[in-house]
């Protein structure tokens, strides 16, 4: 039985939450494999080393000295070493990366090295083996995850080492450059061990005791979602509600290992269970979550007859991938669409795209609507209850709240609905307070 554990950058912020790391690794023999992120803010006034390093290199590159950061740098990992009483030569490792700091040095093997010092610690601290994810997690020329050379590493260093420690969010190219991930990109190097390894659960540890059902900025103290199925989690995830990067559901949903989200600093909460198994998910609540955004525009087009102009809409949506604008939703009516889009994706040239689609299909009249917010409600057992909508749209109309737009998806799995943006958190409460 393995599972793999990933501490995110909070939990290994300090010397104190090495020490919670190392709690927590020894109560399950199980947690085999262990991913770390680079070091973390540990209060509110201080830095990520990852935000540090990048700090770095945008000095070097404007010829400005960055001996100041790197000072700060070298301080956090020099600290934790001393105050754990580690052995290892991380002095050494910090001289030959500053020694490194030139023009030339590649932005990602820069900022990978958050990872790889934090792990060569941790790995002296748990007494696990290190393994330079460089070695371990390979890409293709084409930015894809390499499975089977990845897989034939893995089970290379598993025969002659049981416990392994990871550094997340990089890996390699076959030529041996640095390849690192998107921010938080350490949750998806904590999925691919777990997929590759067919683990028994991929524990995901946070700050947070899981995932909330709503924002706690807008709720206080919201209910915890307990369980979450991958298509809740992918529809909350898009909304901005999620505690994990979006995707590192993709490798362990195609081997049915299911996520648990977990708190470093309150191991004995069980967090959120991320699963599509029908056993766990059972007893789930009807919505699981709800979840917005603020600062959407929803452009109106008119037409008479519309319905009977075949490739109209196709005509528009054409437009705005002319100018590399994501879209978000189309409803539609007989004579009228909308296209529903981010305000800052069509705030530099607005009175350009508009003029542009009313000469391409002769539209009677374009209306934009700004600041408007997205909220969705999402649950996948909304599709079987009865009055769900009258309930949801009840709620608003007793805040006094006005829809601008109403979306639903095919699975009916969530709606969502468009409200100004002064409506924001009045719309969340009311809707909260209804399902919770």
């Amino acid at each position: 039985m393995v599972k793999v554990a990933k501490f995110g950058g909070s939990s290994v912020a300090s010397a104190e939450q090495f020490k919670k790391v190392k709690n927590i690794v020894e109560l399950d023999p199980a947690r085999k494999l262990v991913v770390v992120s680079a070091i973390g803010k540990a209060n509110n006034k201080d830095n990520k080393i990852t935000d540090l390093l990048y700090l770095c290199y945008a000095h070097i590159k404007y010829n400005i000295s960055a001996d100041t950061i790197f000072s700060m740098i070298e301080n956090k990992y020099l600290t934790i070493a001393e105050e754990l009483g580690l052995t290892f030569d991380i002095q050494g490792e910090l001289t030959k990366l500053k020694s490194e700091l030139t023009k030339d040095i590649d932005e990602e093997y820069l900022v990978s090295r958050g990872e790889y010092l934090t792990g060569l610690l941790m790995a002296e601290y748990l007494g696990y083996y290190f393994v330079d994810a460089k070695d371990l997690i390979f890409y293709n020329y084409q930015g894809k995850i390499d499975y089977e050379k990845t897989q034939d590493a893995f089970n290379k260093l598993i025969k002659k080492h049981d416990k392994l420690l990871i550094p997340g969010f990089y890996g390699s190219l076959p030529n041996g450059e640095i390849k690192i991930m998107s921010r938080g990109g350490g949750d998806v190097t904590g999925a691919i061990i777990a997929n590759i390894a067919d683990a028994e659960v991929y524990e995901n540890w946070t700050d947070v005791s899981g995932i909330l059902m709503a924002d706690p900025r807008i709720i206080k103290n919201p209910r915890e979602i307990k369980v979450i199925n991958y298509s809740e989690l992918r529809e909350l995830s898009y909304m901005g509600a999620s505690v994990l990067h979006e995707e590192a559901i993709f490798p362990v949903r195609d081997k049915e290992i299911p996520i648990q989200i977990k708190n470093t600093n309150n191991p004995k909460n069980t967090g959120t269970i991320i699963s599509d198994n029908a056993n766990i998910i059972e007893n789930k609540n009807i919505v699981t979550g709800i979840a917005g955004k603020k600062n959407f525009s929803i452009i109106t087009i008119k037409k008479n007859h519309m319905a009977n102009e075949i490739g109209l809409i196709g005509k528009v949506l054409k437009v705005f991938e002319e100018y590399h604008v994501n879209i978000e939703h189309i409803p539609s009516g007989i004579d009228s669409f909308s296209i529903v889009v981010e305000t800052n994706a069509i705030k530099p040239f607005i009175h350009e795209l508009v003029a542009k689609i009313k000469n391409i299909i002769q539209a009677d009249e374009i209306n934009v609507t700004n600041e408007i917010s997205l909220i969705a409600t999402v649950g996948e057992k909304m599709k079987n209850s009865l009055g769900l909508s009258a309930r949801l749209f009840g709620s608003l109309g007793n805040a006094g709240v006005n829809i601008a737009l109403i979306s639903q998806t095919n699975d009916e799995i969530n709606i969502i609905i468009g409200v100004h943006n002064n409506d924001y958190e009045k719309t969340i409460t009311a809707l909260y307070n209804e399902f919770k």
